[in-house]
Formats: C-alpha cells, sequence, structure tokens
C-alpha cells in the first residue's frame, strides 16, 4: 500500500534545500569576558516542565564535559539556561537577555513555535541555534542570513515522521485503514506535522481537528474526530500534553486503533493504549547514550528529546573548537562538518579527543548520544525511526526504518 506518489513526497522531504556550508579555520579563537557563553532556552516550569528539567540537565553535563577538557580552545565554557514556559514569546524575551550576555550559540527551543520565532531574531544576530526537540517542516530554511544558516537542530523535521505515521496508517502490515481522522495539537508543530500526512497518506482524511491541551473538557473534540466514523487516528501531541484527549477518548464509545507523534510511549502506559501504534524516534541505545547516563545519576530514565540537549551543545563546542574561533558564524560555517563525513570518530565526554585530533588537523565525525547525528545541509539529521505498538502493557518494536528508506524514497 505504499504508493509511488508518497514516494515523491518523500524525496522532496529530504531534498536540500539551504545552503552548502564549508568547514574551515577561521582565526584566532575568541571568548566573551575570559569565557565562552552559551545558553539554554527551555520550558523549565508547566506541561513541558519535565521535558526542559531533563534537557537543562544535559546542557550542564555537556559544559562540564567540555571544560573538564580544557574548554574551546583553552578557555573555560558558561551556561545560562532560562525558561521559556514553552511560549515562543517569552522565549523571544528570554533570549534578549542571553544577546546581552554575549552567547556565540544557544540549546532550543524545545517546542516548534519558539524555535520559528527564535530563528530569525539568532540568524539577525549570527548566533546559532541548535534545537533539540522543534521537528516543524517549516524550520528546514529558517533561519538563514549572510550566506550562512543559524538554525539547526538533532532532530529529524516532521516531514519524515508524517511518512512513517502514514505507513503505520495505510499499510497492510499494520492498521490497513480506508479512511483516517488526523488530531493534532494547536500549534505550529501540530500544523506542520498535519499538512505533512496530508501529503504522504494513502487514506481517505475524513476530519482534520485541532486541539487545545488547555481546555476543561474534550469531549466535543472527540466528537469531531469520530464524525465520519474513520478507521483509524493520526494523532499529533507532545509528552505531557496529550493525556487529557486520549483519557475523553478512553471514556468514549469509539474504538479504533490510533496512531501517535513521537515521544507519547513513555512512563506506565493506561490499559487503552494497547492496539495504538507510535512513529518513535529510534533510539538505538548506543554506547554513547549509556555513556551519558552513567554520567548523570541523578536521571534514571532521560526525558524525551533530553540526550539530543547535550548533542546539540557538544555539536556547537566542537565546531567551535574545529574552526578555531568561538563565534556564531564559525560555528554555523563548521557545524555540518564536525557532524558527519570522514573524519575520525569522536562520542560523548570526548572533547580532549577533539582538541587533539584539532591540533593534529585533523577532522572529526561526532557520533551523539541521540544517535548519529549527521546533519544535512539544511542542519538536520536523517534520523531512523521505529514503527511501534503497545500489546499488554509493553511496547513492541515492529519495523526500522532507517534513515536510507527516506533517502530512496521508501524503500529500505
Amino acid at each position: 500500500m505504499y504508493s509511488d506518489s508518497r514516494r515523491g513526497v518523500l524525496k522532496k522531504c529530504i531534498a536540500a534545500g539551504s545552503l552548502g556550508l564549508s568547514s574551515g579555520c577561521l582565526g584566532t579563537l575568541s571568548g566573551n569576558g575570559g569565557t565562552v557563553q552559551f545558553g539554554a532556552l527551555l520550558p523549565l516550569s508547566g506541561a513541558l516542565a519535565p521535558l526542559g528539567q531533563h534537557g537543562k540537565r544535559m546542557v550542564e553535563q555537556a559544559v562540564s564535559d567540555v571544560n573538564a577538557a580544557g574548554g574551546i580552545g583553552g578557555t573555560d565554557v558558561e551556561v545560562t539556561t532560562l525558561d521559556t514556559e514553552a511560549s515562543a514569546e517569552i522565549a523571544v524575551e528570554q533570549y534578549r537577555t542571553l544577546v546581552d550576555r554575549g552567547v556565540i550559540g544557544f540549546v532550543g527551543g524545545l517546542v516548534s513555535d519558539a524555535s520559528l520565532a527564535l530563528a530569525p531574531e539568532a540568524a539577525n544576530d549570527e548566533i546559532m541555534e541548535v534545537s533539540p526537540a522543534s521537528t516543524a517542516p517549516q524550520l528546514s530554511t529558517a533561519g538563514q542570513a549572510n550566506g550562512r544558516k543559524y538554525f539547526g537542530r538533532t532532530v529529524p523535521s516532521d516531514g519524515t515522521q508524517a511518512v512513517v505515521m502514514a505507513k503505520a496508517v495505510d499499510d497492510s502490515l499494520y492498521i490497513d485503514a480506508d479512511s483516517v481522522a488526523l488530531l493534532s495539537i494547536d500549534n505550529s508543530f501540530g500544523a506542520g506535522l498535519a499538512d505533512a500526512q496530508r501529503e504522504a497518506l494513502d487514506a481517505e482524511i475524513v476530519a482534520d481537528v485541532r486541539y487545545d491541551p488547555a481546555s476543561e473538557s474534550f469531549g466535543d473534540t472527540i466528537g469531531d474526530v469520530f464524525q465520519n466514523d474513520p478507521d483509524a487516528v493520526s494523532f499529533t501531541s507532545v509528552s505531557g500534553q496529550e493525556r487529557g484527549i486520549l483519557d475523553a477518548y478512553s471514556q468514549s464509545e469509539y474504538d479504533v486503533p490510533w496512531v501517535l507523534s513521537a515521544g507519547m510511549f513513555g512512563g506506565d502506559l493506561p490499559s487503552y493504549y494497547d492496539g495504538f501504534y507510535s512513529a518513535s524516534l529510534s533510539s538505538a541505545r548506543t554506547q554513547a547514550y549509556f555513556e551519558l547516563v552513567r554520567r548523570l545519576p541523578d536521571i534514571d530514565q532521560p526525558r524525551a528529546y533530553s540526550v539530543n540537549a547535550y548533542d546539540a551543545l557538544f555539536l556547537m563546542a566542537c565546531a567551535a573548537e574545529q574552526a578555531g574561533e568561538a563565534s556564531g558564524p564559525a560555528i554555523a560555517e563548521t557545524i555540518q562538518s564536525v557532524s558527519g563525513g570522514s573524519g575520525h570518530t569522536v562520542s560523548v565526554g570526548d572533547f580532549g579527543r577533539v582538541r587533539s585530533l584539532t591540533d593534529a588537523g585533523r577532522a572529526v565525525n561526532y557520533q551523539g548520544a541521540s544517535g548519529g547525528v549527521d546533519l544535512t545541509a539544511n542542519l538536520e539529521p536523517l534520523s531512523s525511526y521505529l514503527i511501534e505498538r503497545v500489546n499488554n502493557g509493553s511496547v513492541e518494536s515492529l519495523e526500522l526504518l532507517q534513515s536510507r528508506f527516506f533517502e530512496s524514497g521508501g524503500n529500505q
């Protein structure tokens, strides 16, 4: 049921649409006030606080690992983490505080609305922004100025996630639905993923509904979703903002399979999740992942996207070290080359090796806690995805779709 039309969509999703970046030594390394300043803009309060707090700890660990190896070019790194409350407006206000502190780059935003608001600001100021979680397709070309791209991310675009969700809905191996209802959180992330799914799905879309997670009740929303009797529901939300709508579904008379966007199969799963599918970012649990978890004994199970925050800060530090200059433009020029290619492999905590290789004139290839993190020209990875399903309270992996699946237009 995997159509030729969807293969065409895949190719459009991954087509390079931004500037080619070059790397190289850009001059003498310089900091600000005796230290190299970075920032992080994350939700530290509100519904997304658990994700933001774990992201904060990961960023702090990355800074600690960089400084344990002598810092960037021998200069210590400092990080200022500020609370965005998952609000785009507050994120922009807090960003101005980071500018006043002289940051050369920052980790954030978490939600796509915040990153969409921050990207033009950062590009205008020539400050590098790397998001650990914002997946809106619009961000693939965001943050360009003066021949460089100042927005990157350590998660893939929703253009690929939409294809995986559509495969779970359409494929005869899974739901094999003739009709589907789209239900999406009412923000840029939800709208972007819904748009991408409309391009990718073969099933007839019989409803396209937005919801506000702060609503007092969701009965009417569930009624809108099921008004035309869909065979399945494709649900876009984020961890911490999904339970209200799903609890309302569990109390209704409807019973169809759901496909959830990434990040919502964590913790204790309610019994009504049985039979639910997810397009989950593949977490191969590599040696780098376990090495990072070992360094953080206070975190038993990292929240979704938190290890991506470590990779975001560490990649920026690697880029500045390789470039020989602690500045936003230097990071923007070099971050793609240190994320992949034929350089010597470095990983979590290996900043001393990054410095040694740089001193020897060698290239590096960072293999992160979240995976390979090989950035495309759009400064985003083509990550692997898992189609997962809940079975008797446990999450089972059904199919791994690796980056070559997306590169080839839907062929493994």
